[in-house]
């Protein structure tokens, strides 16, 4: 839900009126109806006012709306009618009693009515039919002179409205706007987004390309290194990471520096024994200037007081003060106690089962415990925030790993009015983002990290149905899509980084069947390429071209047949090669994995074939009947 304020204030409320109940710039105004109005106006909740015939009831609303200002001769200069546009995305809608509730709630809020002791204003809220983008919208039309003549002055509409906004939506479970005061996450500005842009388009072609999905919101580009997106996002999900990987707030700090973010303290007033805040850059590189924001205009859980919920505050606040004092440039300290972990395949196995207890405590966990599916959205975001620096920003530019950790960032995010809780992330999620950053440090990227992305995708697909009992739709849908990106770029790593052996088209085929087709190709080749020379027919005999054709398919490719041209043969003989090739490259293990897997086939095969026969009922012969002298009816 979005609102759209007039930015004057106009002079004709008959001239807005005749505007809304008439057909409209591009004939979309119909089914023109009152939602609720201002008792003076004598107009019931959703009369109609769509007819011809209603046109002078119309005009007799724009003088009740305007007289007693006509009658006072009060003219002030900046105007006085005071015009909103409420709307809802293409795809939703509200009832007429909700968008009652809507526009009664404004009135009270912006003080338009007597609630505040004060004269009342005249108002009218209008609904007609969507627009030409298919919004569902209305239109509240204000007179700003009271009825005692003085003058509202509604100075934060804005704010306001927007807060009345963020309430609806969660009162009527519509879509929530991003970037709304109060809903945790900060909105990009343009200046933001056309930086970003620039410096995109400024880097090679070959970096630009690198990415393996599109960036998390559009527009998005690269300012900083590594990235493909608005710094302010990059750094939320590096600073993000870090949180949930520390158990305390020196190691916050030294985990921040060591991806590549400065982080600097904000004193109590009076000294600097305690830190009550942060602010945060990327590195620069090339020259640039770092470009700072405090914790809050990254995320409102990521402000210091609410990452402090979730470390061990016990003995180490002279630790943490220390390593705020060091200089943000400084190079970060050694890792402490606990913080070093050997990373092989074995870890990432282990941090794909932790990701799996995560999800098994959700599905576990009533839709209605609110805080507790926070904690879990929190623990999921963090952990594709480290997975996607992990994979996605060394040089290559986001991906669909960044882009689902941004958007899923949202489903972190509480309203300021929803309960908060001391509870920990989960001992799970730090030992997963401790093993992913690990990894970070230990060298180049292979395909073990896929498991724990296939798990993560399952946890995301919980949340997305989470959403949508919330009646969340929009952001279960945007989760839904989000993840199966991340599926399908999942699927494509997989095929590209699997072992040679393991990409052939013939494995069901024995060594030796193998063999044999590579001596027949062969032949076919060679008896294509030098044909015999022309010979008398022989004497036509009867052949039996059944069994012929079932001797050559015998000998050919597995659902080929045999070769007609050279080029042909020529194909079938490399295809044979390369799979022999690939048979000789697989490891032994391997090999001997797949003759027990062929015996075990085989011995199942022939345990249902004998299964089958003991099962099988002999048909019984006819015969004579028995009684009647061995003579048949």
């Amino acid at each position: 839900m979005i609102n759209k304020i007039a930015a004057q204030h106009g002079r004709d409320v008959g001239g807005l009126l005749r505007y809304l109940f008439g057909p409209g710039r591009a004939n979309e105004h119909r089914d023109q109806r009152v939602i609720a109005a201002d008792h003076v106006l004598e107009v019931v909740d959703g009369a109609r006012l769509d007819a011809p015939q209603h046109w002078d009831q119309v005009l007799e609303l724009g003088h009740a709306l305007d007289d007693h200002r006509v009658i006072a001769g009060i003219a002030p200069e900046q105007g006085w009618v005071w015009h909103c546009a409420i709307s809802l995305p293409a795809g939703e809608v509200l009832a007429d009693e909700q968008w009652a509730v809507v526009a009664r709630a404004a009135v009270e809020r912006l003080g338009f009515d007597d609630s505040t002791g004060k004269a009342p204003c005249r108002w009218i809220a209008v609904h007609h039919g969507p627009s030409a983008g298919g919004n569902d919208h209305i239109h509240l039309a204000v007179n700003l002179v009271r009825e005692d003549g003085t003058l509202a002055a509604p100075g934060r509409d804005r704010r306001v409205m927007s807060a009345l906004c963020a309430d609806m939506e969660r009162r009527f479970g519509l879509y929530v706007v991003e970037g709304r005061p109060g809903r945790g996450l900060p909105g990009y500005s343009r200046a933001e987004a056309e930086r970003a842009q620039r410096l995109q388009r400024a880097q090679p072609a070959r970096v630009r390309g690198a990415g393996t999905g599109p960036p998390s919101r559009s527009p998005a580009a690269e300012p900083g290194p590594g990235g493909g997106d608005p710094d302010r996002q990059r750094l939320a999900r590096l600073i993000r990471s870090a949180a949930a990987s520390s158990a305390s707030e020196a190691e916050f700090v030294r985990q921040a520096k060591d991806c590549g973010v400065w982080v600097r303290p904000r004193f109590a007033t009076g000294g600097q024994e305690r830190v009550v805040g942060y602010s945060a850059a990327l590195r620069p590189v090339d020259g640039r200037t770092a470009v700072w924001f405090g914790g809050g205009k990254l995320a409102a859980d990521l402000t210091l007081p609410r990452l402090r919920e979730h470390w061990d505050v016990d003995g180490g606040e002279h630790q943490a003060l220390a390593e705020w004092r060091r200089s943000p440039a400084a190079a970060a300290s050694p890792p402490g106690p606990g913080e070093q972990a050997a990373v092989d395949v074995a870890q990432w196995k282990r941090a794909a089962q932790l990701v799996d207890a995560v999800h098994e405590r959700l599905r576990h966990t009533p839709p209605g415990d609110v805080v507790a599916w926070r904690i879990g959205c929190r623990g999921a975001a963090a952990m594709l925030a480290a997975l996607a620096e992990r994979v996605e920003g060394r040089g290559g530019g986001p991906g669909p790993i960044a882009a689902l950790a941004d958007r899923l960032a949202w489903s972190a995010q509480a309203p300021r009015s929803e309960a908060r809780s001391r509870t920990p992330v989960g001992g799970e999620v730090r030992a997963v983002a401790r093993i992913i950053r690990q990894a970070v440090r230990e060298g180049p990227a292979t395909a073990t990290w896929m498991v724990v992305a296939a798990a993560l995708v399952v946890l995301v697909a919980t949340i997305a149905a989470w959403h949508t009992q919330h009646r969340q739709l929009r952001q279960a849908a945007s989760l839904t899509t989000h993840a199966e990106a991340l599926a399908r770029d999942l699927h494509r790593r997989r095929a590209e980084h699997a072992p040679a052996w393991t990409q052939r088209r013939y494995g069901a085929i024995s060594d030796a069947r193998l063999a044999q087709l590579a001596v027949v190709a062969a032949d076919d080749l060679a008896r294509l390429s030098n044909p015999p020379p022309a010979a008398p027919p022989p004497p036509a005999r009867p052949v039996d071209q059944e069994a012929h054709g079932a001797a050559a398919a015998a000998l050919a490719f597995p659902g080929r047949r045999r070769p007609a041209t050279v080029a042909e043969a020529r194909r079938q003989l490399a295809a044979i090669t390369e799979e022999i090739g690939l048979r000789a490259a697989m490891p032994a293990e391997r090999v001997a994995q797949e003759r027990t897997e062929r015996a075990q086939a085989a011995q199942a095969q022939q345990a249902q074939r004998a299964q089958a026969q003991r099962t099988t009922r002999p048909t019984p012969r006819r015969g004579p009947s028995p009684g009647r002298g061995g003579r048949g009816r």
